[in-house]
């Protein structure tokens, strides 16, 4: 007992109190070094909260945090510099993704363990009572340090227990990390090793390394193998009981011969297949595991880019060096060090690694070119961006002299570019690689145009359409039928799929043609109609009635976004923000003209410069689409390869007559809308009017297709294809059509220019299938002509 209370532990002697704690920090440290080398797979967030860390420390390195950010561009870039200083504190302070709020701490995702070393010295540096005296003294404005047993804890019982209870609960899973992770990755390293220096019946494929299957010629890339030994046995066993019977002399000959005979072990790969010949070869898988005789390698260039959602699992990108292969990221490396393309090429694994990147050892080589090309696009769009900015900045002051709560549509679009603008501001001025820095660039303008277009359409959409509309966006209504109720959180003019054959439709008349709500389902409701909870339901406006909150209150089973959702208590129901509002065409007030006007402001400026980055503009000093190519055929990752896509796409469809232009995005419309024969006469007309639109010949081409109109879609590429001869989809559309006639050495021309375009396509799969059956066939004719 102390001061009259029951201490954790049975005695007085604080040292003696505090010796689980020091304890328990030591054994974490220990695990951590024992499996420094070891990789793993990244860890989740970590989330802390009192009593696990001192609140007083939490407040106090919250503010300084805070002081460091606002004197320093780079919390990481002062982490980096001052990692030399091994202090419990430094990952704390400046590791720039850690988010400290009120009573929380919220630390990244942990990649390895050394950085899991940093944070569990983090948490001890926090509850350390000589760090709590120091802020005491320091808040007292005593410069003296106080001299207290490093090892001590915060003499509080409660705060104690919590910390020692995470300190357990980490320990229980470091160790579970280790049974279920780390012990097999490690034996599958020494086996690795083990076979490669063996030297014999070593296997012939390498992780990241393309290969195909020789019959059902599916592609794929190698993530992994290891040796199936065979097994033989000295002694025979009957097929009905494991007895052992004695092998007489005289069949000692029979058995040596059987042991001859018996196969010797086989290398067996574990292999992700690519998505597209998978979906084109009626495959249903995407990994597959299989025996060396049944595979070659993939020796054109043209078809190694394999894609498979799995891929950023085991590979950091696809590097084109030596033909194309996949670089292995550090858990990969580690497994098989002496594979061909492992960063390794011998034991260990290479020490200092960035932990703010699963894979800081793999380093690009950019080419003085590329490094243009990556400049030219990064200011390009930075440039784009200043010009972005007046017209937010004029709604943005219109909105704020009003006394409206809630956040308004001018700022998040103003926050969006001014972050968009600091980013690129900070890649520009940092050892990124520009390649990372230009991606990072075309990524968020894509992202902000494809919010311009969304606000603009949805806008236009339901404005149409807003006198069909019985309930507004927040309020809460009840189903007829099924008696749940809910919030309606969005709505559609009419649903976007088939909905004649759902239950609670039959007595509606046409529901293909009634408005359909997004609804936020109460739980409770959800339970006992539904059997469980349910996220949302999609619910036709003929089945809902409104719903009163005064009758009861609504559970959900996610709670609204508070960014986007508050409370309005005038009419006691949710209020959407006015982005949501302005997108359902609902009032906002004195402002919404002054927002359609600045969304078509904004969106004429980026058609400006996307002219000019096609070279029809006047806007001088931009990038242009050469740049994009360069950096399209550069990328290491397919997410990358298609945000540079998109951008291109976006250029295409640009051109000099605005009426045109919009005139493309109504067809393009009716298109998706199903609308084909209308959409096809709306793309006859713009040529009609001006042939040189490569991109509404591409369209009229797609159309074509779509109707069975062979022909008349390969003369409509071909005249895209004058316009531009980089329209790398026109040439995918000719080599479609090719292909659907069995016309395969034309195909594959068309898929091979489409290729050299963008490396990225879809397309490789089926050249991949054209190929195989050219092949075949010409393996065929050989024969019966021998």
């Amino acid at each position: 007992k102390s001061h009259g209370n029951h201490h954790f532990f049975s005695t007085s002697d604080a040292t003696t109190r505090n010796r689980v704690p020091k304890a328990l920090y030591r054994q974490l440290l220990c695990w951590c070094r024992r499996n420094e080398d070891v990789p793993f797979n990244p860890l989740p967030p970590l989330t802390l909260a009192p009593p696990q860390v001192n609140p007083v420390a939490l407040e106090r390195l919250k503010e300084m945090r805070s002081f460091l950010d606002r004197n320093s561009d780079d919390l990481d870039h002062n982490y980096v510099k001052f990692g030399q200083y091994n202090h419990p504190a430094h990952y704390a302070l400046y590791k720039g993704d850690i988010v400290v709020k009120d009573n929380l701490i919220t630390f990244p995702e942990i990649r390895d363990a050394n950085e899991l070393r940093s944070v569990i010295r983090s948490v001890y540096w926090l509850n350390n009572e000589h760090t709590l005296a120091n802020i005491e003294n320091a808040e007292k404005g005593n410069d003296d340090s106080v001299d207290v047993d490093d090892s001590s804890c915060a003499d509080n019982d409660d705060a104690q227990k919590g910390q020692i209870s995470l300190a357990f609960e980490a320990i229980k899973s470091c160790n579970e990390l280790s049974s279920n992770e780390l012990d097999s990755r490690i034996k599958k390293r020494e086996s690795s090793i083990e076979v490669r220096n063996r030297k014999e019946d070593e296997p012939l494929f390498h992780v990241g390394q393309v290969i195909q299957h020789k019959k059902a010629k599916w592609r794929g890339v190698i993530v992994g193998w290891a040796i199936d030994e065979a097994k033989t046995s000295s002694n025979r066993l009957t097929s009905l009981t494991t007895k052992q019977y004695e092998i007489s002399e005289v069949d000692s000959d029979s058995t040596t011969n059987e042991d001859e005979a018996t196969p010797k072990a086989t290398v067996k790969y574990t292999i992700l297949v690519d998505m597209n010949d998978s979906s084109l070869l009626h495959l249903s898988k995407s990994i597959s595991l299989e025996s060396q005789k049944d595979l070659i390698p993939v020796d054109q260039p043209s078809l190694r880019r394999i894609q498979n959602h799995l891929i950023h699992q085991y590979f950091s990108s696809f590097d084109p060096n030596e033909g194309g292969h996949f670089t292995p990221n550090k858990v990969v490396n580690y497994v098989y060090p002496l594979d061909r393309f492992s960063n390794a090429g011998n034991e260990g694994i290479e020490k200092n690694i960035n932990p703010s990147s699963q894979d800081a050892a793999v380093e690009v080589s950019v080419s003085p070119e590329l490094q243009e090309a990556c400049e030219a696009i990064t200011n390009g769009i930075r440039d784009i961006c200043h010009r972005l900015l007046p017209p937010v900045l004029e709604l943005n002051k219109q909105q704020l002299s009003d006394d409206k709560k809630g956040v308004s549509l001018a700022s998040t679009l103003l926050s969006s570019l001014q972050s968009m603008s600091l980013e690129n501001e900070r890649g520009i001025s940092s050892s990124s690689s520009p390649l990372d820095v230009a991606m990072s660039s075309v990524k968020k303008l894509n992202q902000i145009y494809a919010k311009l277009i969304a606000l603009q359409w949805s806008h236009d959409v339901h404005k149409k359409n807003e006198n069909k509309i019985y309930f507004k966006l927040g309020q809460t209504v009840k189903h007829k039928l099924f008696n749940f109720k809910g919030v309606v959180v969005a709505w559609d003019p009419k649903p976007h799929m088939d909905v004649s054959q759902w239950d609670g439709l039959q007595d509606v008349e046409n529901p293909n043609e009634k408005p359909f709500y997004h609804i936020r389902p109460d739980i409770n409701d959800c339970i006992r109609e539904f059997g469980g909870p349910r996220s949302w339901r999609y619910v036709c406006q003929d089945n809902l009635e409104s719903y009163d909150l005064k009758h009861g209150r609504i559970e959900l089973e996610m709670e609204l976004n508070e960014d986007e959702w508050g409370w309005d208590k005038e009419n006691g129901w949710f209020a959407p923000s006015e982005e949501i509002k302005f997108m359902h065409a609902e009032d906002v007030g004195d402002y919404e003209e002054a927002i359609v006007e600045t969304i078509q402001q904004l969106k004429d400026i980026i058609s400006d410069c996307f002219l000019s980055v096609q070279g029809t503009g006047s806007i001088t000093g931009l990038y242009s689409l050469d740049d994009l190519f360069s950096l399209l055929n550069s990328v290491g990752k397919l997410e990358d390869a298609t945000a540079v896509q998109d951008m291109i796409k976006e250029v295409f469809k640009e051109f000099p007559d605005s009426f045109l232009r919009k005139q493309l995005d109504a067809g393009i419309s009716e298109l998706i809308e199903g609308k084909t024969k209308q959409a096809l006469e709306t793309f006859t007309d713009i040529v009609a009017t001006e042939p040189a639109y490569g991109e509404a010949w591409n369209k009229k081409a797609t159309v074509h297709y779509m109707l069975g109109e062979r022909q008349a879609a390969i003369d409509a590429s071909n005249k895209a294809l004058e316009a531009d001869p980089r329209n790398f989809r026109a040439l995918a559309g000719i080599g479609l059509v090719e292909m659907d006639a069995l016309n395969d050495d034309e195909a594959i021309t068309a898929f091979q220019k489409c290729l050299a375009l963008n490396p990225w396509s879809m397309v490789s799969a089926r050249l991949s299938i054209c190929i195989s059956r050219r092949d075949r066939s010409s393996s065929t004719t050989s024969n019966v002509d021998d």
